[in-house]
């Protein structure tokens, strides 16, 4: 169990322990204008408009709960997000096993009051109101993912895939077809245990409970494109390196 060194001291030294700071104008990447702010204890990475930001005077009380349970935790700013509501404060934390998380809440003393909350490494909040997310955790890979206020909450936008981007090798042999869904009528190529493959986009509608869809778009290293199913195993492995389940 690892202590939470600022659940309970005031936002000002919590800050001094997160380091924010500015990335220069210019930056190549999507953010370029947005303040930075790395939370270490909680794996986080925060973008925001500094001009729509504020420190918080305090902790919420809490969040001392997370400590028993060895888990960081803080509330390091205040965002005004516009939508005709009063600023909402950011509450992230470490998760119990490596699977970070923030939340925006109305009241800073009351969960029940959270707007918004998405597991992830990177959150970007945007001056229009609109929230960035991505981060390899409580997911198979980094999910990137939009979020946008509906008039109550924060709702994710719909894709029609998303965007994995592996380079991986197979374990097993791995048989790739022409149409979603494993269709061996529909075969295209069988690759051997040990073959190099790029997964491209897994398809975004058909999720199972844990957020999986095990339905992968890949090209083979001949540049052959189709559709592989990559279920994941108790164990959070599938038969491809570098897509697994991370999280609890």
């Amino acid at each position: 169990m690892r202590p939470i060194h600022c659940v309970l001291l005031v936002a000002a030294l919590c800050a001094s322990r997160a380091e924010a700071a500015r990335e220069p104008r210019g930056t190549t990447g999507p953010f370029p204008d947005l303040a930075v702010l790395d939370l270490k204890n909680e794996g986080v990475r925060i973008r925001y408009p500094a001009g729509k930001a504020a420190r918080p005077a305090k902790a919420a009380a809490y969040l001392a709960n997370y400590e028993e349970a060895g888990v960081y935790a803080s509330q390091p700013l205040r965002l005004d997000i516009g939508h005709g509501l009063p600023a909402a404060t950011l509450t992230c934390d470490s998760g119990p096993s490596n699977d970070p998380m923030c939340r925006l809440l109305t009241d800073a003393e009351d969960p029940s009051t959270t707007i918004f909350e998405a597991p992830g490494k990177e959150f970007a909040f945007l001056a229009n109101g609109e929230i960035y997310v991505s981060g390899h955790t409580d997911s198979m890979y980094d999910h990137r993912r939009l979020f946008r206020h509906d008039g109550r909450r924060y709702v994710e936008a719909e894709q029609p895939f998303r965007h994995v981007g592996i380079e991986g090798k197979t374990t097993a042999p791995l048989v790739v077809t022409s149409r979603r869904g494993g269709d061996p009528g529909r075969p295209l190529v069988t690759l051997d245990a040990g073959t190099p493959l790029t997964i491209l986009l897994n398809a975004a509608d058909g999720d199972g409970e844990d957020g999986a869809n095990p339905d992968y778009l890949v090209k083979t290293r001949e540049g052959l494109v189709g559709w592989a199913r990559i279920p994941a195993r108790p164990d959070g492995r599938t038969l491809v390196e570098g897509l697994f389940y991370a999280g609890d």
